[in-house]
């Protein structure tokens, strides 16, 4: 990865200061390995205690973990300030050189909405890159891997690894913050990594679930900051029908089922069924990351506005391999 002042300025200011999004985020994906997403999907709006989701991680006197959900309770969401609901054109606002992102009481919402956009973007980019090349594999991917969802799972985790390396760096951070990271738990940057993405060997169909519990994960920590302000819809798109890019992201319809589609298509030849299916997969893609993208621009009132493909903070070069 590539040295850089934007590079350096986001370690420093954002990926290390709010390191409990990725803890909390890992937390979620140990918990919903054994649990369904529907049993802590109302919890945001109740804007739970740190004591009762303790419990409800089924944590309670791990002190680490107990330690990790008590700083993002009581710290980092109580910290969030309801926002002023009202709309007015912004123009002319880029995320370069914003002051918005980096003011510390938004900044954990920030990362946690950059995470779960990000997790959308290496898909797309993935499917991009297939799409570009007539859909056929990279001899790279395809080469000791039977399928197109291995290649898919492959490149997901390689790329979601390669970030969060990236943001777990304690190489390239100022003595100031590395004074902050000595008081750290014990909860260390191999653990959130290895929490994160330790499932190597699965077979096809639990690839899928592996990428949907983490993207689950993302959406529970983004939710439960959200409701803090009084953002109980972030992800709607207001068209002429009310559209909910939440529910796409988590809906069968989408990753679980197209992406397996795809792959039966592939496998099969269909190449008339291929295209269908990619046309679904890109409609509810866009949806998804515009609905991301408008929840960004809510929680930063109106000053943080990105394109399809745009990034809060700096993703190195994940998207160059």
């Amino acid at each position: 990865m590539p040295e850089s002042s934007v590079i350096l300025n986001d370690i420093n200011k954002v990926f290390v200061p709010c390191r409990t999004v990725l803890e909390m985020e890992a937390l979620t994906s140990l918990l919903l390995e054994r649990y369904n997403y529907d049993m802590i999907k109302e919890i945001p709006k109740s804007q739970p205690t740190s004591q009762s989701l303790i419990e409800v991680f089924k944590v309670v006197d791990v002190e680490p973990l107990e330690r990790i959900i008590e700083y993002f309770i009581d710290v980092v969401v109580n910290r969030l300030k309801p926002i002023v609901m009202y709309e007015r054109d912004h123009h002319d606002r880029f995320r370069m050189g914003n002051v918005v992102a980096y003011t510390k009481t938004r900044m954990c919402l920030y990362l946690a909405l950059h995470r779960l956009k990000l997790k959308f973007l290496i898909i797309k980019d993935f499917m991009d890159k297939f799409k570009e090349k007539r859909f056929q594999l990279d001899k790279s991917q395809d080469e000791g891997y039977r399928s197109f969802l291995s290649a898919f799972h492959k490149d997901y985790t390689e790329k979601n690894t390669m970030n969060l390396k990236l943001m777990l760096s304690t190489k390239r951070v100022s003595e100031r913050v590395s004074k902050l990271l000595d008081t750290k738990d014990t909860i260390t940057n191999d653990d959130i990594i290895q929490a994160l993405t330790f499932k190597k060997y699965l077979d096809d169909k639990n690839r899928i679930k592996f990428i949907m519990r983490e993207i689950k994960a993302s959406l529970f920590v983004c939710k439960v900051m959200l409701a803090k302000i009084d953002v109980q819809n972030p992800f709607s798109i207001s068209r002429e029908t009310l559209v909910d890019s939440e529910e796409i992201m988590i809906s069968q319809d989408f990753i679980p089922e197209l992406i397996p589609a795809i792959s039966k298509c592939l496998l099969e030849n269909q190449s008339e069924q291929l295209k269908d299916c990619f046309k679904a997969y890109d409609f509810m893609m866009n949806n998804v990351l515009e609905g991301i993208s408008s929840a960004i621009k809510i929680a930063s009132g109106g000053q943080i506005e990105l394109e399809l493909d745009g990034t809060i903070y700096n993703t190195g070069n994940i998207f160059n391999l």
